[in-house]
C-alpha cells in the first residue's frame, strides 16, 4: 500500500461516528437488542485485528452500533439525529420481517442510507417472512424486504425499477440460525472473509474444548486412582470384565465424535467456501483410518458421510478417489457398508457414468441379501438410488418401477426418515413428467416439496432442488411463466447455500436458460445458460452431458439470432459431450437431432432437415419407444418441418 493509500484509508476509518446503523420495526426490537449486544460483544480474532481490508483497518471490537431510536414524529420525515446517525454510519443493518417491510420508517431509513452511501453497504438479516415473496402471486404477506431494499438507489436519491440483490444473512434456526448468521454481518461490517472468522472461532472452541477435556483427563486420572486402590482386592475376573465395559464405551464414544464431527458439517444449509469443516472431514477421516481400523461398520458410516459431503461440495472426483479407496472397508463392513457403496453410486451418475452406476447399485443389493423382506429402508434407499440413475437415463418404466419399490419398503421400514419419502416422491415426479402425466407429476412434487420444507426448513438445499423439480414439470408440460416463477425460487435459495462454481447451481442456471429460450427472452437466457457451461466445464473437467444439453438451447438462440453455422457448430460440441458421457445412443441424441433439423430448416436447408429429422426420430423410438410422450411430440415437430419444406417438383422449376 502506497503512502497515499494509507493515508486514504485511515480518513476512511474515521469518517464514521457508528459502525452500523440497526432499523428495524418495533415488533422486532428483542432481535434488534440480541443483535446489537452480539455484535458490540464480539472480539475479533487477534491474528485478524489489524487487516486492511476493503473497508478499512479491522478493529478488535465492532464498536458503536447505533440502535435506540427517539419517538418517530408525526410527520413524513425522519428526525435529525436519526438522519445524523445514518449519514455517520458506515453500514445499515436492516432486520428483515413482514413487520420490516411494512414499516414506513424502515423503509425511509434505507432510502436516507443508501442516498447517503449508495447501495453497496446495506446488510440484511432475515428473521422472519421470505425475501422477494411480493414476486410470487398470493405470497405478498411473507415478503421480508422493504421496497428500498429490494429496488437500487437513482441518481435523483428515488428508488428507480432496477432491482437490487440484498445481502443477507438468515438468523431463524432452520436456516443459518443466530452464531452463522451473525458471523456473516461481522464478516460484511469488516470486509473479513467469512471462512476466516468460521475458522478462528472453530480454532477458539477447540481451545476451550482442549480445557474442558484436559480437566476432565485429570480428574478421570485421580478418580481412576481411587477407584484402582478401592478395586485392588476384587477378584480378577471382575477386574478384567470392568476394563473391557471401559473399552466399549471408550469406542462407543469416539464413534458418536466423529461421526458427529461429520454431520455437523452440512454443506446443504451453508455455503460451502464458508466450511472449514471439509478440512476437518479430511482430517476426521485419515484420523478414522488410524484408529478404527478394526472397526470397519464405523469407518464405513464416516466414509459414506465424507463422500455425500463431496458429492454434495461439487468434489466428484475427490468422493470417488476417497470411496474407491476405501472399497475393502466396505465390503468388509456387509449391510452396513451398503450406504458407502449407494453414495459412490450417486458420484458415478453425477459424472455421467451410467453404467457404472448401476452396476455399483446391484453390488449394493447383492451386499444387502437375497431375502427381500429383510432390511426394508435399505432396500428403499437402493431402490431411490437405482430410480435417480434411470432418470438421468430417461429409462422411465424402468425408474418408476424402482420408484415405486423404494415407496412400498419405505412405508415398511420404521426408520425411514419423512425427508426421504420426500426424496422418492420428488424423483417419482420427474419421471412422471417425463412420461407425460404432468398433473400426478406436480401432485407428487407438491408434496416432496411441504414435506422438505416442514422437515428441513423453506431455504434448505433440498427445498431449493423441490423448487426445481416443480420448474421442470412446468416446463416439459408447456407452462412457461409458472416454470420461470418455480424455477427463480430454487435460484434464490441456491445462491444462498452453493458456492458460484457448485455444479447443482448450474443445473437450475440450464432449466432457467431453457425456460427462458422458450419465452424469447434470448439475452437472459443465453447469460444463464452461459453461465452454466462455464460451472459444468470446471466441475467436471472434461465432456459430460450436462454441457450437451445447455449447448443444444444456446444453438437454438445463435439460430433464432440469423447464425445458422454457428449453431450446428454448438451442436456439434454438444454431441460430442453426448457421446463421450453416454457411451452409445441416448434420447438426448435424437433430441439433438430434431432441433438440428428446425435451425437446418430455418436456414432453408430442408433436405437435410427431413433427414436428421428422419433420424432423430428413430433413435427417440428405439431408446423410448413410439408411445413415449417425448417422440410423439419430436415427430410432430418433424411433421412441421416437413410440411413447410418446398415440394421436389416447385424446387426444380
Amino acid at each position: 500500500m502506497t503512502p497515499a493509500e494509507t493515508d486514504t484509508q485511515a480518513r476512511t476509518e474515521t469518517a464514521y461516528a457508528y459502525r452500523a446503523f440497526i432499523s428495524y420495526s418495533h415488533r422486532d426490537k428483542e432481535v434488534a437488542q440480541r443483535l446489537h449486544r452480539a455484535i458490540e460483544s464480539y472480539r475479533i480474532p487477534s491474528k485478524l485485528v489489524g487487516k486492511v481490508t476493503a473497508v478499512g483497518r479491522t478493529p478488535s471490537r465492532l464498536r458503536p452500533i447505533f440502535r435506540d431510536r427517539e419517538e418517530l414524529p408525526a410527520s413524513g420525515d425522519l428526525s435529525a439525529e436519526l438522519t445524523a446517525a445514518l449519514r455517520q454510519s458506515m453500514f445499515l443493518l436492516v432486520i428483515c420481517s413482514p413487520a420490516a417491510a411494512g414499516s414506513r420508517w424502515v423503509n425511509e431509513e434505507i432510502k436516507q442510507f443508501k442516498a447517503f452511501h449508495g447501495d453497496g453497504r446495506v446488510l440484511a438479516l432475515v428473521v422472519d417472512g421470505e425475501p422477494h415473496a411480493s414476486e410470487i402471486p398470493g405470497r405478498d404477506h411473507r415478503e421480508c424486504f422493504p421496497e428500498a431494499m429490494r429496488f437500487r438507489i437513482g441518481p435523483s436519491g428515488e428508488l428507480s425499477d432496477v432491482p437490487a440483490e440484498p445481502i443477507a444473512a438468515d438468523y431463524r434456526r432452520e436456516a443459518d440460525g443466530p452464531r452463522l448468521a451473525t458471523q456473516k454481518l461481522i464478516a460484511g461490517l469488516t470486509g473479513l472473509k467469512l471462512d476466516d472468522l468460521v475458522q478462528r472461532e472453530t480454532q477458539r472452541r477447540i481451545a476451550q474444548a482442549t480445557a474442558v477435556a484436559v480437566g476432565a483427563v485429570m480428574g478421570m486420572v485421580v478418580t481412576g486412582g481411587l477407584a484402582f486402590y478401592a478395586n485392588s482386592l476384587r477378584i480378577e475376573a471382575n477386574e478384567q470384565r470392568a476394563i473391557a465395559e471401559h473399552e466399549a464405551a471408550a469406542a462407543r464414544a469416539a464413534s458418536d465424535y466423529l461421526v458427529g464431527t461429520f454431520e455437523l458439517s452440512n454443506p446443504a444449509t451453508d455455503n460451502p467456501r464458508t466450511i472449514t469443516a471439509l478440512t476437518i472431514l479430511s482430517r476426521s477421516a485419515e484420523r478414522a483410518q488410524r484408529e478404527l481400523a478394526g472397526q470397519p461398520t464405523i469407518e464405513a458410516r464416516l466414509l459414506a458421510t465424507l463422500g455425500r459431503a463431496y458429492n454434495n461440495l461439487g468434489l466428484l472426483s475427490e468422493a470417488q478417489a476417497s470411496l474407491e479407496k476405501a472399497m475393502p472397508v466396505v465390503e468388509k463392513a456387509g449391510p452396513d457398508g451398503v450406504d458407502a457403496l449407494l453414495v459412490l453410486a450417486q458420484t458415478y451418475g453425477l459424472q455421467g457414468q451410467i453404467e457404472k452406476s448401476l452396476a455399483t447399485v446391484r453390488h449394493a443389493e447383492r451386499v444387502i441379501g437375497p431375502d427381500p423382506e429383510a432390511q426394508p429402508f435399505l432396500r428403499a434407499k437402493a431402490s431411490l438410488a437405482r430410480g435417480r440413475i434411470l432418470v438421468n437415463a430417461s429409462r422411465v418404466k424402468d425408474g418408476l418401477a424402482a420408484l415405486d419399490l423404494a415407496v412400498y419398503y419405505a412405508r415398511r421400514a420404521e426408520d425411514a426418515p419423512p425427508n426421504f419419502m420426500a426424496s422418492v416422491l420428488s424423483n417419482r415426479g420427474l419421471l412422471l413428467s417425463d412420461d407425460g402425466q404432468f398433473a400426478a407429476a406436480e401432485a407428487s412434487l407438491q408434496e416432496s416439496l411441504v414435506l422438505f420444507q416442514k422437515e428441513l426448513g423453506p431455504s434448505h438445499l433440498q427445498s431449493g432442488k423441490a423448487w426445481f423439480a416443480l420448474a421442470q414439470n412446468s416446463f416439459n408440460a408447456g407452462q412457461l411463466p409458472k416454470a420461470r416463477q418455480q424455477i427463480a425460487e430454487a435460484l434464490r435459495i441456491q445462491r444462498k447455500v452453493l458456492d458460484a462454481d457448485n455444479p447443482i447451481l448450474a443445473n437450475t442456471l440450464s432449466m432457467q436458460g431453457q425456460i427462458l429460450q422458450g419465452l424469447g427472452q434470448l439475452g437472459e437466457a443465453e447469460r444463464s445458460l452461459r453461465e452454466a457451461v462455464a460451472i459444468y466445464r470446471q466441475a467436471f473437467g472434461g465432456p459430460h452431458f450436462l454441457i450437451g444439453i445447455a449447448e443444444v438451447y444456446l444453438a437454438m438462440i445463435e439460430s433464432a439470432r440469423g447464425d445458422p453455422d454457428a449453431a450446428l457448430a454448438t451442436l456439434a460440441d454438444a454431441k460430442r459431450n453426448y457421446d463421450a458421457s453416454y457411451g452409445k445412443i441416448h434420447p438426448n441424441h435424437g433430441d439433438l437431432l430434431v432441433n438440428r433439423a428446425k435451425i437446418l430448416a430455418k436456414a432453408g436447408r430442408f433436405a437435410e432437415a427431413r433427414s436428421d429429422c428422419a433420424a432423430g426420430v428413430r433413435i427417440l423410438t428405439e431408446t423410448l419407444g413410439a408411445e413415449a410422450s417425448f417422440t410423439r411430440q419430436l415427430a410432430g415437430e418433424c411433421k412441421t418441418i416437413s410440411e413447410r419444406a418446398p415440394s421436389r417438383v416447385a424446387a426444380k422449376s
